[in-house]
């Protein structure tokens, strides 16, 4: 909105360009506005009586040539400002004295607008144009302007203002957001002025088709988060009751470093019964829109949004990737099935499945590690929790003879002496077994881990425990027989 301090600025500029010598018809001299003489040259000149009758067409405006334009003006309403400045800068514009002062006025005054986010259009043939709060983006029916920093104003377009089908639905669609207020993933809405048919909301930095456009290499976790957030988002929306209709990478907002879900403007609530819900509006046939509701708007219900989510999924996942494949895969084939009887019933039980898969991996990455640290003899808690976990699943032994860890003995050593002795009680009891048929050199495998706890265990209990396992080795393997006859009587 333009600024009354940046008004009275941009007037007093004028006067200073515009206020000079004059002669009248009589050859009295005298000092005015020479407004009136740009405009007598210049094409507005064919299409109006004279300036005062162009000021009073455009904005209904009152111009005497014998005041500053600071005292004739400066007392207006502020929807007259832009009237005032924008009748001036097209007869600049038009008229051929001066052109490149009035060419250089024309781009000061501009970047002076600009300031206050005035979008200035001025179009190579045709008026210039200046349109209030900087329209930032526009859709059908609607524009979103700048209300101040952070805050910006929903608002039909001037020639639906009195279309009372549009006028309930951008009513209905605030009320729907309403609904979803406190949820962090859902775009924040304030108030719905009932005059202008308009609601102001919270200010995103960026939608999320153009975020991934610009936003080269995100990692995993990048796309996890903006996945999450809008799971997240939609299940609250569903608990409410509330479908979207619409979702796609245009209505998701990042905000910091939230992701949030807005335009609920084809939304409907499940728990009440709206007019509006029987119509039928033909769609653009758009990459995330089910396309079992084909150009019924009507058909698109609560596993329409799940549809929309899986085909998200798999945008965000396969962005920038030669490989279809994702970690999610499963999920997305899922949520996008063409029997809707075969997706997910809600948003909730994705979450639940994508939660399963990150834990999966999650899981798989940690018995990586896990199994590193054991083959190079390092000891941790993670180390630990998992041999430990191989004992109580009687798989110990069955592990040792997978790796051919006989080297194991100098681990074993870093457990606690009760730790020790169970898992040498679980090896005395699966070993034979995990050797296999015929495997005889795997019993060496036992051997070795069984000499080196005799020799280096101070442990009685533990020593015991690895002799016998040693024994029954030397029954079998005369190099265990010969590692048994080393030990000290």
């Amino acid at each position: 909105m333009l600024s009354e301090q940046n008004y009275i600025k941009i007037l007093s500029y004028f006067d200073k360009r515009l206020w000079d010598g004059k002669i009248s018809d009589t050859n009295w001299q005298y000092y005015g506005l020479v407004l009136d003489w740009y405009f007598d040259n210049s094409v507005l000149g064919a299409e109006y009586l004279d300036i005062a009758d162009f000021f009073d067409q455009n904005g209904g405006l009152r111009i005497v040539e014998d005041q500053y334009l600071v005292d004739q003006f400066s007392g207006l309403p502020n929807n007259k400002w832009l009237h005032v400045v924008q009748n001036i800068l097209n007869i600049l514009k038009f008229s051929s004295i001066n052109k490149e002062q009035s060419n250089n006025v024309i781009e000061i005054i501009t970047k002076v607008l600009l300031r206050d986010n005035v979008k200035v259009r001025n179009p190579e043939a045709g008026d210039i144009l200046l349109v209030p709060d900087d329209i930032l983006d526009y859709g059908s029916y609607c524009n979103i302007v700048r209300i101040r920093e952070g805050v910006l104003r929903k608002e039909l377009k001037p020639h639906f203002q009195n279309d009372e089908k549009l006028q309930k639905r951008m009513r209905y669609e605030f009320e729907n957001m309403q609904k979803l207020e406190g949820c962090p993933q859902i775009l924040n809405v304030y108030e719905y002025d009932l005059d202008s048919h308009s609601y102001s909301m919270e200010q995103g930095d960026i939608n999320l088709y153009k975020y991934l456009e610009e936003e080269f290499g995100l990692s995993f976790q990048d796309k996890l988060k903006i996945i999450l957030d809008i799971l997240n988002g939609m299940a609250f929306a569903h608990e409410k009751e509330i479908i979207h209709r619409d979702l796609h990478l245009g209505n998701i907002l990042k905000i910091k470093n939230d992701f949030v879900i807005c335009d609920f403007g084809l939304s409907k609530d499940l728990s009440i019964e709206r007019s509006m819900k029987s119509s039928m509006t033909e769609k653009n046939n758009h990459l995330f829109v089910d396309p079992a509701a084909g150009t019924d708007f009507t058909k698109l219900d609560l596993k329409s949004d799940i549809y929309s989510i899986g085909k998200i999924i798999d945008y965000i996942l396969t962005l920038d990737s030669e490989d279809p494949n994702h970690m999610f895969k499963t999920v997305v084939e899922r949520c996008m099935a063409r029997d809707k009887s075969l997706r997910y019933d809600s948003v909730k039980e994705i979450i639940k499945d994508v939660d399963f898969v990150i834990n999966s991996v999650n899981k798989e990455e940690n018995r990586q590690h896990a199994v590193s640290n054991i083959l190079n003899a390092k000891y941790n808690t993670q180390v630990h929790e998992y041999v430990m976990a191989m004992v109580e699943a009687d798989k110990i032994s069955k592990f040792l003879v997978e790796h051919r860890l006989s080297s194991f003995g100098n681990l074993i050593l870093n457990f606690g002496v009760i730790y020790q002795t169970r898992i040498l009680q679980s090896i005395s009891q699966t070993f034979v077994n995990a050797t296999g048929y015929g495997g005889w050199s795997n019993y060496d495998i036992f051997a070795n881990i069984a000499y080196h706890l005799c020799i280096t265990s101070k442990d009685v209990e533990v020593k015991q425990l690895a002799r016998s396992i040693l024994e029954e080795c030397a029954g079998i393997r005369y190099s265990a027989k010969d590692l048994l006859e080393r030990l000290p009587d």
